[in-house]
């Protein structure tokens, strides 16, 4: 009998960390610009809001960060609530991310996840999140006025807010919750989206080149 339970449990874990691959990869910064504005975003950037925002307007970009935002909310709601272990949120969020940055319905070519994981943390710790997002913004601020971009060539403005964000979300969170599995989850996130930021700038190299 307990052993049953036991692999009852897997198996809503597995159906989880699948179905939220599959939630990611309904990458909505491809499905707004190539369905309803009739040109694909990857032409010229990548599909997540800031690349939709450089070529479609600022609306449009919100308008898909918020989409993606929600695709964050929903996995994390799934994985709190149906989910049987700690190690189902982190391997969700994994699993999304993967799916947004490499979608099975667009030819595995996605945008980077950022405004998914908003939606994530937003959900988990939304106090934090929101002082997170303030203190990012402020140090976007700095980055263009003070015209850092001469200095950094390697960080764009968000990505460099970004930096700080996470920081001070894990500074905060730090003595608030347990390491595992909220801890770790800002860890993961934060690798994730560096290691997809890496990609993205050696890829906008390669174009200029």
């Amino acid at each position: 009998m307990i052993k049953w339970k036991y692999i009852g449990g897997f198996m809503i874990d597995l159906f989880i960390i699948i179905l939220s691959y599959f939630i990611g990869s309904l990458t909505w910064g491809i499905i707004i610009t190539k369905y309803i504005k009739k040109r694909d975003v990857r032409e010229k950037d990548f599909a997540g809001s800031a690349g939709v925002s450089r070529q479609f307007g600022l609306l449009t970009g919100v308008t898909v960060g918020v989409l993606d935002g929600l695709k964050g909310i929903l996995v994390i709601f799934l994985a709190t609530t149906f989910g049987k272990s700690d190690l189902t949120i982190i391997l969700s969020y994994i699993a999304m991310i993967l799916g947004n940055n490499f979608p099975i319905y667009f030819n595995f070519k996605g945008g980077q996840g950022l405004a998914a994981t908003l939606g994530a943390a937003i959900y988990v710790f939304p106090i934090e999140t929101i002082i997170s997002v303030i203190v990012a913004a402020c140090f976007i601020f700095l980055y263009v006025l003070l015209k850092l971009d001469k200095f950094i060539k390697f960080m764009g403005p968000i990505p460099f807010g970004a930096v700080f964000g996470f920081i001070t979300m894990f500074i905060i969170v730090l003595n608030k919750y347990p390491f595992y599995p909220y801890q770790l989850l800002i860890i993961v996130a934060a690798f994730l989206l560096l290691s997809r930021g890496l990609m993205m700038i050696s890829y906008h190299k390669k174009r200029r080149n």
